[in-house]
């Protein structure tokens, strides 16, 4: 009993020895390579070798290790290590630990990451000085748009004619992932200027449904362009950016309010408020109108008379209204006796002229 416990021990050593060399002496040559004790094959689906893949965030790799049918108990349990993916059936997403079967083999799935960064594998036994380790660098390749963005009329249809800065308008913002949509789970929708429906910020998670997420955007009252995003909520690398451009929305009405109608002097200056309203939404801000003072001559010519302040900060605000314009009776060339007309005039979406005026001292 006790020499078969000696001659176990012995046969023990001489296992071990072999990981390191075929033979006792120290020759480089003669020493067992590392893929002998253990050696790392990543194969497809299908078991064949892959050097690289899809960085699609769906496709599984077989991580396949093998090491010598005899090896030690404590060589059988070998650790399988990624930079990035996720182990099927896996507590942490970077490491797996597995035993090796009768023929020395363990075998594990890993689903590959949604990016193409090089991805580096490697599996091991033992420990400390015992550690042999096989490593392998599978290359993910670029799948191209991972994310695509569609600005949509209120309907989801494509947009056929000019999109007006009229405050009102709604659109559909849709975001369509082609890759692995169960892994980001849900869209953050980003907006430079204009409104989400149902929130109050520039930003709004949405849920992937089917791989499409949309959202509702209220257009802004400003011209130019609306830069939107929309990005994985578990990755903001994985993006696709948008632009909205917006033309101005002109006026289809004017409202005027001056602070009096009648004036007896020079020094009886008019604060002319003006409004220019639209049948359905806002004018843009920044919308400007035009003035004109006039009196009638004997043959009902119109001849220009005062002067106005304020034109030249005579665009609408947030609220549709011209505030800084003033009329200045100061010229010399008022006939405080006879009637003033005031015309104000705009242009509305088709360049048509609109005009609204009222009369001082009438």
């Amino acid at each position: 009993m006790i020499m078969y416990k000696k001659n176990q021990s012995i046969y023990i050593a001489l296992f071990l020895a072999v990981f390191l060399c075929f033979s006792c002496d120290s020759k480089d040559d003669d020493r067992v390579s590392n893929d002998a004790i253990i050696y790392l094959t990543v194969m497809d689906e299908n078991d064949s070798p892959v050097i690289e893949v899809p960085g699609d965030g769906e496709t599984l790799l077989k991580l396949q290790a093998k090491i010598p049918v005899n090896a030690d108990a404590k060589y059988r349990k070998v650790t399988f290590r990624t930079s990035n993916g996720q182990f099927l059936s896996s507590t942490t997403n970077t490491m797996y630990e597995k035993t090796v079967d009768a023929n020395g083999i363990a075998e594990v799935f890993l689903k590959v990451p949604l990016n193409h960064d090089p991805l580096f594998l490697s599996a091991e036994i033992g420990a400390d000085a015992n550690k042999y380790i096989s490593e392998q660098h599978i290359t993910l390749l670029n799948v191209g748009e991972i994310i695509n963005l569609d600005i949509l009329d209120n309907n989801g249809n494509p947009i056929s004619s000019e999109i007006r800065a009229d405050g009102n308008t709604i659109l559909t913002v849709k975001a369509t992932v082609n890759f692995n949509s169960n892994a980001i789970g849900s869209i953050k929708f980003i907006t430079s200027a204009g409104n989400f429906l149902g929130i109050n910020n520039a930003n709004s998670t949405v849920a992937i449904n089917g791989n499409v997420a949309t959202i509702q955007l209220k257009v802004p009252k400003t011209v130019g362009g609306v830069y939107l995003r929309a990005e994985a909520l578990t990755n903001s690398n994985i993006f696709k950016n948008g632009t909205l451009p917006l033309t101005r929305a002109f006026a289809d009405n004017i409202i005027l309010e001056p602070s009096r109608l009648s004036i007896d002097s020079s020094d009886d200056l008019v604060i002319i408020n003006t409004y220019l309203t639209r049948n359905i939404g806002y004018v843009s801000i920044g919308s400007t109108a035009q003035y004109k003072a006039f009196q009638l001559d004997n043959n009902n010519n119109e001849v220009e008379v005062g002067r106005f302040t304020g034109l030249a900060e005579a665009f609408t605000n947030d609220s549709s209204l011209i505030s800084s314009v003033k009329f200045v009776p100061d010229t010399g060339d008022i006939n405080f006796t006879e009637p003033i007309i005031i015309r104000v005039s705009a242009r509305n979406d088709n360049d048509q002229e609109i005009q609204r005026s009222f009369i001082l001292n009438n």
